[in-house]
């Protein structure tokens, strides 16, 4: 991986220096006749301009390209992980004639099944990403991508848009093309990042990404770029695409259309540009949306049994405690069924479990002692009775 922090350049690099072609990675667009690999440079690319290019004066790609010296550590991995930062401005004949940029890491690339066969590494870039058909995917012989894999890309979108709003560098050329993505991960490389202007850049037409508030030609700033990154991260989301991004936001769905994000969202495509979220506040709300977690229910304290209230003494005379009543001798499903009919039942209820044998012992002989005792006392009244009488 090549990446700003590792640049074997200096602020200004003369074209013979990297005049020798590797391979060809772009032919004439937009801004550029070609654009190679450095063949001194392996993972080097060089993008030429054409005459006119670019439009802003030269102080402003100098002060680009040292831009990242001076961010955080967090800040300037993302440059090296997520951007194709320039690193060296290209001259000849005191004119401003190329730039020198990181190539793009192979996890960004796939191949795909064409009518032709299986093609060559191809840049996965975010025109993959926005399709709500499966038979894109299946024409191409690729995995259709999962809620996971857009939830990345999209958070991966706005930590580079915080890190370039933090800076005042405006990116404005958010599109289906200039942002790669990749499998599993949902990393994200931004391309052609020459182009950015610090505070403001010169207009560029971007079809259905263009902000309604501004007028073609007008100067773009940070507020437009939040516009258009809402916009790619809506359709990363949900796959949508089209001219209003509208369908994009009622096809988010669920908790995060109905919370903070998704009013963060609407806002950013719907509200004066002044109004507009920022990069860094909507990856806020994107990540609390996620880190939201269903709190786990509290385990119930245990149930303590209240010991049985002590009997008071009874007042009156001590009675001799009752017989229990004499048991028949019955089957016990017999007397477990006849219970069980008497009640409904309860699963694990206390009072439905069997209370085991009566008791036995000594009890079977009070009854006969009681009548026995009663018989003497008898007995003796009557002995008594008769000596007073004789």
């Amino acid at each position: 991986m090549r990446a700003w922090s590792d640049r074997p350049f200096g602020p200004v690099t003369p074209l013979p220096d990297v005049a020798a072609e590797g391979a060809r990675v772009a032919g004439e667009n937009g801004q550029s006749t070609m654009v190679y690999e450095c063949a001194g440079h392996p993972g080097w690319l060089v993008k030429r301009y054409k005459p006119g290019f670019p439009e802003e004066p030269a102080e402003v790609l100098d002060r680009l390209i040292a831009l990242p010296a001076a961010m955080s550590p967090a800040e300037r991995a993302v440059v090296d992980a997520a951007t194709c930062w320039p690193v060296s401005r290209v001259e000849s004949g005191g004119r401003t004639v190329g730039v020198v940029m990181a190539k793009a890491p192979p996890e960004f690339f796939v191949r795909v099944r064409t009518p032709f066969g299986e093609s060559d590494p191809m840049p996965l870039s975010l025109d993959q990403l926005v399709q709500s058909d499966r038979e894109f995917y299946e024409a191409r012989d690729m995995p259709v991508p999962d809620r996971r894999e857009r939830v990345l890309v999209a958070r991966n979108m706005l930590r580079v848009g915080a890190v370039l709003e933090r800076r005042d560098v405006v990116y404005g050329d958010w599109s289906y093309a200039n942002l790669f993505w990749a499998r599993g991960t949902g990393g994200v490389f931004l391309i052609d990042m020459d182009g950015c202007g610090l505070s403001s850049r010169a207009w560029v037409e971007c079809n259905s990404w263009d902000d309604p508030a501004v007028r073609p030609g007008e100067r773009l700033t940070v507020r437009t770029d939040r516009y258009k990154i809402a916009v790619a991260v809506l359709r990363a989301l949900t796959g949508v695409r089209g001219q209003d991004p509208h369908p994009a936001l009622d096809a988010l769905g669920g908790r995060l259309r109905a919370g903070p994000f998704g009013d963060a969202l609407k806002c950013a495509i719907d509200d004066p540009p002044e109004l507009r979220p920022s990069s860094g506040e909507l990856l806020e709300l994107l990540e609390s949306e996620l880190d939201a977690r269903p709190a786990p229910r509290p385990a119930p304290p245990p149930v303590r049994q209240r010991p049985p209230e002590p009997v008071p003494p009874s007042e009156g005379p001590t009675r001799p405690p009752a017989a229990p009543p004499a048991r028949t001798a019955a089957p016990t499903a017999a007397r477990t069924s006849s219970h069980a009919a008497s009640r409904p039942s309860i699963e694990d209820d206390p009072f439905e479990r069997d209370a085991g044998p009566a008791a036995g012992g000594l009890d079977r002989y009070v009854l006969p002692l009681i009548a026995a005792c009663l018989g003497v006392l008898a007995l003796l009244a009557l002995a008594g009775l008769a000596s007073a009488l004789f």
